[in-house]
C-alpha cells in the first residue's frame, strides 16, 4: 500500500473507531505521518508512519498508547517498570516527554508585524513531564489500517496485565494501575498533562 493510500485508509478507520482524532505532522508531499486519537472518550495514543533511512531502512507503523504521568517515579520503580518489557509480547514499555498544558487564563502572544519575539524566554517554553507509554512497532508492509483497533485492543490488555497484577506492591505507586485515572483524555491539548 502507498503512504498516501495508507493514510486515507487509517483515518477513515480512526473516524470509525476514535472518539476524535488529528494529523498533527504530514510530509513535503501532504501526505500524513503522525496521528493522535482518543478512543472512547478515556485513553489516547498515537499512531505513526516512519522511513527509517538511517537505521533499519524499513518503513514502520508504531501505534501507542499513553498510560500515565511518572514524572514524579523514582528510580527504583522505572527499573522495576521497564523490567516487564521481557514479559511483553510485541510491545514495549518507553518514557516520552509531554509539554504540560498551559493555564486557560493566558492570554495568547500577540505580536506586531516586524517586531522582534524572544522565544528562549523561559515563560514561553511548556513545562515538560514524563509520560509513561506502552507502544508496538511493525513493518508498514505488515500493518493493515483495518487492524488498527486490534493492536489498541492488544496494547491496552498488556498494560492492564503487567501494571494490575503485581503480587508484592501494596503501596500503589506505578504498577497500581487504575483505567480510572491512568487513561486520560489529552486530545485538545496534544496528549498535554
Amino acid at each position: 500500500m502507498e503512504p498516501a493510500d495508507f493514510a486515507v485508509r487509517i483515518e477513515e478507520v480512526m473516524a470509525e473507531e476514535c472518539s476524535s482524532y488529528e494529523c498533527v505532522l504530514i510530509d513535503e508531499d501532504d501526505i500524513g505521518r503522525l496521528w493522535t486519537f482518543v478512543i472512547e472518550d478515556t485513553f489516547s495514543g498515537y499512531l505513526s508512519v516512519e522511513d527509517n533511512e538511517e537505521g533499519l531502512k524499513v518503513r514502520t507503523v508504531t501505534v501507542g498508547l499513553n498510560l500515565k504521568d511518572v514524572t514524579e517515579a523514582s528510580r527504583e520503580e522505572l527499573l522495576e517498570l521497564f523490567t516487564r518489557n521481557a514479559a511483553l509480547v510485541s510491545a514495549n514499555f518507553c518514557v516520552m516527554k509531554f509539554p504540560v498544558a498551559g493555564d486557560a487564563e493566558d492570554e495568547p502572544l500577540i505580536v506586531d508585524e516586524g517586531e522582534d519575539v524572544d522565544y528562549d524566554n523561559s515563560d514561553n517554553e511548556p513545562e515538560m513531564h514524563d509520560m509513561l507509554i506502552i507502544q508496538t512497532r511493525l513493518p508498514f508492509e505488515a500493518f493493515a489500517p483495518e487492524d488498527f483497533g486490534d493492536f489498541v485492543q492488544n496494547l491496552l490488555f498488556q498494560a492492564d496485565l503487567q501494571l494490575s497484577s503485581q503480587d508484592d506492591d501494596d503501596d500503589g505507586g506505578l504498577t497500581d494501575f487504575d483505567s480510572d485515572d491512568e487513561f486520560e483524555d489529552d486530545s485538545e491539548d496534544d496528549f498535554d498533562e
